[in-house]
């Protein structure tokens, strides 16, 4: 059976078996926003989930237990996250909704960062405080955050290891997961957007995964159909989003606990 057929038969394997399951998944991810929006995300490199019950950021609930420091998935994982709470705060600051884009903007104090530093000793990288801090620092004056993200992006991208397009794969499947973590927090199941912050913590989640595959480079056909349809599922995810500043919206969490549940199968029908 050639890997093609492996991965349209376990996406109707999917399709046909988990789709009940997948509207049941959610209630877990971040439980509100503490004072400094600095949350306490230890639990992203331990690979624990928080219990919902404390205050900050829960991001990484749907994670492996994996720790960054030794997981290329799970390190990219984090990696992504950190892009993903950056793009909705560039969004917001363009937008000119500068309070809701400060609670997005991270600085290397943040226990998001914080989380990542084991893994960067182990790698032998130097991180990107430096650009995090200087975007932080251009956001709360003010002033022009265009450069100052370009560089965050750049450094980001420079720490990021040259993974398989499986492992890849594995990692956007886990930022889409949490971003439906994030999404079943901020939308009621009326639709009705009652925390707008996960809700744009989705969106950035979404984004990220969408340019993280779009600079993933091969020649190979297998690989190719699967980042093709990693790119769909994201597509059809990010189809409702009218506005970060939405009230409601007829976009579900299950949806995207299905995006990242056939993604994981196009990585694994790689491997």
């Amino acid at each position: 059976m050639t890997r093609r057929v492996k991965l349209m038969t376990g996406l109707s394997t999917l399709a046909a078996a988990s789709a009940l399951a997948l509207t049941g998944c959610g209630g877990e991810g971040e439980a509100g926003e503490g004072a400094d929006n600095d949350a306490d995300l230890s639990a992203v490199a331990a690979g624990e989930g928080e219990s919902g019950a404390s205050e900050g950021e829960g991001e990484g609930e749907g994670a492996a237990a994996t720790d960054p420091a030794s997981s290329d998935v799970a390190y990219m994982h984090v990696l992504g996250l950190v892009r993903g709470h950056l793009i909705a705060f560039t969004e917001l600051y363009r937008g000119g909704v500068t309070d809701m884009a400060m609670t997005h903007v991270k600085h290397p104090k943040s226990e998001l960062y914080a989380s990542l530093l084991p893994a960067f000793e182990a790698r032998g990288l130097d991180g990107f405080a430096e650009e995090l801090s200087a975007l932080a620092a251009a956001a709360e004056a003010g002033g022009d955050v265009e450069g100052p993200y370009r560089e965050v992006v750049a450094a980001i991208t420079a720490n990021t290891p040259k993974a398989s397009v499986a492992k890849q794969l594995l990692a956007v499947s886990e930022i889409v997961r949490t971003a439906a973590d994030e999404f079943d927090i901020g939308v009621e199941d009326d639709g009705t957007v009652v925390n707008a912050h996960e809700y744009q913590d989705a969106y950035g989640f979404l984004i990220a995964s969408r340019e993280i595959l779009s600079g993933i480079d091969t020649q190979d056909v297998n690989e190719s159909d699967a980042i093709a349809l990693a790119h769909e599922q994201i597509e059809l995810a990010l189809a409702p989003y009218n506005s970060l500043t939405d009230a409601s919206t007829e976009g579900k969490a299950s949806a995207l606990y299905g995006a990242a549940a056939r993604i994981e199968i196009a990585a694994h029908g790689l491997q």
